[in-house]
C-alpha cells in the first residue's frame, strides 16, 4: 500500500493514500509547534505536496506486515513510528469492517514491558468511562500488541491545569489497582497515570478522557499533578523560569493537596524532581535532565 509521510525530513507519521476520506486519520496528528502546524496544513490540502513524500513500502520504518497479521490483512491504517530509543513503540489508528481501533506495538524488552503494563492496568480500570477499552492483546517472545477502541474528543492543548483535571487526579488516586510499577517512598502514594500530560488527554462534554497508560503505577501524591505542570512547560515553553511556573500554578497545587489534608507539599515536589532526574538521566535526555535538576535545586532551596 502507498503511504504519505510527515514530516518531510523526519518520516514519523505515515498515512494511507486515501486518508482524507476518514475523519479518524485526520485526528491522528495534532501538531503543537508552528512548524508542525504549517507542515500539516500543506500536507492535508495539497496533493502535490504529499506526493513529494510518499513510499510504496514502509517496512524500513514500520513492520506493517507483522502488525496486519495480528489485526487483519484488510485493515486500513495510519502509523506513528514513535520516539527512537529503547522504549520506542509504534502506534496506529485503523479501520477494519467499519470498526475503528487503536494499536500500540512493542518490539524491545522495555517497550514490550510498558505495553503489557498498559494492558494490565486497563483491565483493572475498565469500569471507568473515560479510558480506552481493550479489544485485543497479542504477545510472543519478541512482540507485543495492544488493541483498543478509539476515544472521541478534542485533544487538550498546553494550558493551565484546571479544576476538572485536578478532580480527575483525585478520582484516580482512589482507585485500587495492583501495579507492577511502584515507587518506594516514605511519603503517601496513590495510583497514578504516570505520564499525565495534555497530549495524553481529550475533552468530551466536560469529561477528561485519558489514554497512554503504559507508565501507570503507584507513585507519591502529586506525581501526575507535577508532571502536567512541569513536563508540559519544560517541553513546550522551555524558557519559562521555574519560579514563574510555580507561581502560576500555586492555587491548583494547594487545591489538590488540600484534599489529602497536606499543607506542606514541598517534600512531594522534591521526591518528584529526584525521580524525574533519575529517569531522564537513564533515558539520556539532556534537555529534560537539566530542567528537572534545576527544579530539584529550586525545590530544596525554596
Amino acid at each position: 500500500m502507498k503511504y504519505f509521510y510527515i514530516h518531510p525530513f523526519k518520516p514519523q507519521y505515515f498515512f494511507p493514500k486515501d486518508f482524507k476520506k476518514h475523519i479518524l486519520f485526520l485526528r491522528f496528528f495534532s501538531p503543537y509547534s508552528k512548524v508542525g502546524r504549517i507542515s500539516w496544513f500543506l500536507f492535508t490540502r495539497f496533493s502535490f505536496y504529499r506526493s513529494l513524500f510518499s513510499k510504496s513500502n514502509i517496512e524500513e520504518f514500520i513492520p506493517e506486515r507483522a502488525i496486519k497479521q495480528i489485526v487483519g490483512e484488510d485493515a486500513v491504517m495510519a502509523f506513528n513510528t514513535g520516539t527512537v530509543g529503547p522504549e520506542q513503540k509504534i502506534t496506529g489508528l485503523g479501520l477494519i469492517n467499519n470498526e475503528e481501533f487503536f494499536i500500540k506495538y512493542g518490539q524491545t524488552k522495555i517497550a514490550n514491558a510498558n505495553v503489557t503494563n498498559e494492558y494490565q492496568i486497563l483491565k483493572q480500570i475498565a469500569h471507568l468511562n473515560n479510558v480506552p477499552k481493550i479489544l485485543d492483546f497479542y504477545s510472543d517472545d519478541s512482540h507485543v500488541l495492544l488493541k483498543t477502541n478509539v476515544l472521541e474528543g478534542k485533544r487538550l492543548k498546553d494550558q493551565p491545569i484546571e479544576k476538572n483535571v485536578i478532580d480527575q487526579l483525585i478520582l484516580l488516586s482512589k482507585q485500587k489497582v495492583d501495579c507492577s510499577k511502584t515507587t518506594s517512598s516514605n511519603l503517601r502514594t496513590c495510583f497514578s497515570h504516570g505520564d499525565f500530560c495534555p497530549w495524553n488527554m481529550m475533552a468530551n462534554n466536560g469529561e477528561v478522557l485519558l489514554f497512554d497508560w503504559e507508565m501507570a503505577g503507584t507513585y507519591p501524591l502529586g506525581h501526575d499533578m507535577f508532571t502536567y505542570i512541569f513536563q508540559t512547560r519544560f517541553l513546550l515553553n522551555p524558557e519559562t523560569p521555574i519560579k514563574t511556573i510555580i507561581v502560576e500554578n500555586i492555587k491548583a497545587i494547594d487545591y489538590y493537596f488540600s484534599h489529602f489534608n497536606i499543607s506542606d507539599w514541598k517534600p512531594y515536589l522534591i521526591t518528584f524532581s529526584q525521580e524525574k532526574v533519575r529517569l531522564e538521566e537513564l533515558k539520556g535526555d539532556e534537555g529534560l535532565f537539566s530542567k528537572y535538576l534545576k527544579l530539584l535545586k529550586y525545590a530544596k532551596e525554596a
